[in-house]
């Protein structure tokens, strides 16, 4: 049997962008680059235009719901969030200063990205690769799976130290102008 016609596979589920706003899924892009020149603009039907959206797991509804619960009940909340350079910048000079050999601050203390979003993961603009789901996942998951929470930062594994500063660094570059 020629390849074309084999059995089809199915692919896994994939994640859907929800409107703050409105919750509905017709999310799209305000422009053609997508989130090429930094954080992506998103329109929807309702009116809504912005950086933020809920990414729901269609296998997991209790998680949106929290999520969206607490967006209804607080829409100041969605006004009120800082930029990523600015939270970037904040990380550098409180819990992820540059010099790891002079930061006594330990694994669990909070960065200002999860302060901004109130542990909503899924609408932080934490980059994934340095965190997410609850820390449980990119770089500072993986320095979780390593460490103690009450491990400090000084004693962690450099080199993924190193990887987290400097992607701060580079959103605080490019973010800024």
């Amino acid at each position: 049997m020629p390849f074309w016609k084999g059995k089809k596979k199915t692919l896994p589920t994939e994640r859907v962008m929800m409107c703050p706003n409105c919750h509905g899924t017709k999310l799209r892009y305000a422009s053609n680059l997508g989130n090429f020149m930094g954080q992506p603009r998103l329109m929807c039907d309702c009116g809504y235009k912005g950086v933020v959206f809920v990414e729901v797991d269609p296998s997991n509804d209790h998680d949106q719901e929290v999520e969206l619960e607490f967006i209804k009940e607080n829409p100041e909340f969605l006004e009120t969030r800082q930029p990523a350079w600015k939270l970037a910048e904040e990380s550098l000079n409180g819990k992820w200063i540059p010099n790891q050999k002079e930061n006594h601050k330990t694994l669990r203390e909070w960065c200002p990205f999860c302060a901004d979003v109130e542990v909503i993961c899924s609408i932080c603009r934490c980059p994934t690769e340095i965190c997410a789901q609850q820390a449980t996942e990119g770089w500072i998951g993986e320095l979780n799976e390593l460490y103690d929470d009450e491990t400090p930062l000084s004693e962690v594994d450099p080199v993924l130290y190193q990887k987290i500063i400097t992607l701060f660094q580079q959103i605080v570059v490019e973010e800024r102008e």
